[in-house]
Order: structure tokens, then sequence, then C-alpha cells
């Protein structure tokens, strides 16, 4: 996965275990892809301690994650959720679906808003 995409993963996860600068820089940085000096100027300190926070931050972030794994669990359950919807899929494309009793068609299909829903929270 990309540096960028992770740390925007792992910081919408364990955003709160950073101090306010630390969330502060990474988000402008990563989010708002605003320059060191940039967010100095916008911070009020220096280019360096903006990229002290930065890292301080990453460090935490990638840390909590080694320790906790809510990141990578997340993107198992995701992957899970992608493989179910896609089997579904499937299963309704599928020349025998008109073998099906009703009450298993209708089954499937809440099984799908279902996975809709998880998605969206996701």
């Amino acid at each position: 996965m990309e540096k960028n995409v992770q740390i925007g993963l792992l910081f919408s996860i364990y955003r709160n275990m950073l101090t306010q600068r630390q969330a502060e820089s990474i988000d402008l940085y990563y989010n708002e892809d605003l320059s060191l000096s940039e967010i100095g100027e916008h911070m009020g300190i220096t280019r360096q301690g903006v990229r002290d926070n930065i890292k301080r931050g990453e460090h935490i972030l990638f840390d909590a994650e080694a320790k906790l794994g809510l990141a990578q669990r997340f993107l198992g359950i995701k992957e899970n959720l992608e493989h179910i919807d896609q089997v579904i899929r499937e299963i309704e494309q599928s020349e025998n679906i008109r073998y099906l009793p009703n009450d298993i068609k209708r089954k499937i299909n809440e099984i799908l808003l279902m996975i809709g829903e998880m998605n969206e929270q996701l």
C-alpha cells in the first residue's frame, strides 16, 4: 500500500492518539497536500518543527497499528465483504438462479443490502 494511503487509513483510526499539533501537521501534510513551509507558516512554527511533528506522529500511528492491528482487521473485513458480494452476484448471474425458490432469492437480495450498508459504514 502506498505510504500516503496507509498514513491516511492509520490517521483515520488512531488520530486521537496524537497530540493536537501532530494531528494537525499530519492532516495538513497528507490530506491537504501542503508543504512543510506552508504548514509551519500556518501553525506558527518552523519547517523543522512541522517535520518533527509529522515524524513523531507517523511513529505513533505505525506503532499503534503494530500493537492493535485495527487497520489490518478493517482491510480484511472489507476484502471479505467484497468477496461475499462477488460470490452472490455470480449466483445471481447463474443459469440455475431460476430454479431457486423465491424465498432464497429474497434472502440473497437481503444479504446484498446488508453488505451495501456495511460497506457504507466502513
